[in-house]
């Protein structure tokens, strides 16, 4: 993302709006790993006795973004350390394979957790036409982003406004079309099955919204950088901080998700209607609460118990 500076520019400005920008974006990334790290463990707690294919995804998603933090971590390490008062070696470092590893992990994280939203989606709506559209946007978002690290200096800057930009969009649509069929299928439930549902979209709006605002800063200041003089201004710096932000925005609206199943079953399941929330047995306008982000078999004891082992 950095361009070298004119002549009479003065070096000040590449210390705080480039390598700052670096140190910033990674330091934030630790305190939202911090954060992820909570959610892998309350997760742990409380789901064991989800299907495998989701804890591997839980897995994989703990792997890929503390590989992401480390990467950071070495990051910081070559830019304040070994190039330490040599602000153009750090600066060329910043040109080198790291900066292409930190990030295809980014992207590689957000296309993780879109797939995860996206056979979310396949299986509230159940529209392979949709589903596969939002999935041929995100792929192209990835594709893009590989162009990116391959392309010359005249090329990186048209694909990676049209990463951010398809992966806005993406973003956009995923959470707009999860909303749209939750809300037909709410139509059609019982009161306790409307008021999961209504729970859901809910939390569908304040979990995607982290990551879609991100996305949405990412965009504007990429386009905002690339159109203005050439050299270091904030814009730079808001799109380097945005784009390490934005992985873990998209980690945390997954856990966030999984980790709030339990509350919002147990909230609209009362008396006899609890059994038959947790049924074996449902109607097809129950299919949507039985399925990977909602299901958990819970037995009658565990219904009255928070101890996380005693499931089915």
């Amino acid at each position: 993302m950095y361009r070298p500076l004119p002549p009479s520019a003065d070096v000040s400005l590449a210390i705080t709006y480039f390598l700052g920008s670096w140190d910033i974006a990674i330091f934030a990334d630790l305190i939202l790993q911090g954060v992820l790290f909570t959610q892998f463990a309350h997760y742990a707690a409380l789901y064991g006795g989800d299907t495998l294919l989701l804890r591997a995804f839980v897995a994989g998603l703990a792997l890929i973004t503390t590989a992401k933090t480390a990467h950071g971590l070495v990051f910081l390490w070559t830019i304040n350390i070994d190039h330490f008062m040599d602000v153009a070696a750090a600066i060329g470092s910043t040109g080198s394979s790291m900066t292409s590893v930190d990030i295809l992990l980014v992207a590689v994280i957000a296309f993780y957790v879109q797939m995860f939203f996206c056979t979310r989606l396949w299986w509230i709506s159940m529209n392979p036409y949709i589903v596969l559209l939002i999935v041929a946007i995100f792929l192209f978002a990835l594709i893009a982003l590989v162009m990116y690290i391959l392309a010359d200096k005249s090329g990186r800057v048209t694909w990676f406004t049209l990463h951010v930009g398809t992966a806005l969009a993406g973003d956009v649509l995923l959470c707009g079309t999860t909303i749209y069929f939750l809300l037909r299928h709410s139509r059609h439930a019982s009161q306790q099955t409307a008021g999961i549902l209504s729970a859901l979209m809910k939390l569908a709006v304040q979990s995607a919204a982290p990551a879609v605002v991100c996305a949405l800063i990412a965009f504007v200041a990429s386009v905002a950088f690339h159109l203005t003089t050439p050299g270091t201004n904030a814009y730079g710096l808001l799109t380097v901080v945005a784009n390490n932000v934005l992985p873990k925005a998209y980690a945390i609206s997954a856990m966030w998700t999984l980790n709030s199943r339990k509350s919002i079953r147990r909230a609209y399941s009362v008396g006899p209607q609890s059994s038959s929330a947790t049924s074996r047995h449902r109607t097809p306008d129950d299919l949507e609460l039985s399925l990977l982000w909602i299901s958990y078999e819970e037995n009658d004891s565990d219904a009255e118990s928070d101890d996380p082992r005693q499931r089915e």
